[in-house]
């Protein structure tokens, strides 16, 4: 997909229900709107940490999605980023919210399994 800045921007399917937001000061992050005009930013390491429940945790991942929606009607101005403390962009009077505080309250986990061998000295 190419955006309005004649840029390729891959599609975030599971944000089809929201209308794209259109921010100048930003070309990097998909930016989104709900139909009250609450504005969202989602960034790439968040879209993939959602996309790591998706496929580990099918089973209750519209949960997952009704939880980020509930989110932004709950606080109008949401950054969904991958580390709060190094988010990709700052914007003034919004929040940043990681996938783990969108999952864990729900009890949705998924198994880190690439953590070092328990084997050693």
């Amino acid at each position: 997909m190419v955006n309005l800045f004649g840029e390729y921007h891959m599609r975030y399917e599971e944000f089809i229900k929201y209308k794209e937001y259109n921010d100048p000061e930003n070309h990097l992050v998909h930016a989104y709107e709900d139909e009250e005009g609450n504005r969202f930013y989602v960034e790439p390491g968040f879209y993939d940490g959602l996309l790591g429940f998706k496929e580990k945790r099918a089973e209750r991942f519209d949960e997952i999605m009704a939880e980020i929606d509930h989110t932004i009607k709950k606080n109008h101005k949401v950054i969904f980023t991958a580390d709060f403390e190094n988010p990709w962009i700052s914007r003034e009077g919004f929040i940043y919210r990681e996938i783990f505080d969108i999952t864990d309250p729900l009890r949705i986990f998924v198994e880190d399994k690439s953590r070092g061998s328990d084997y050693g000295d």
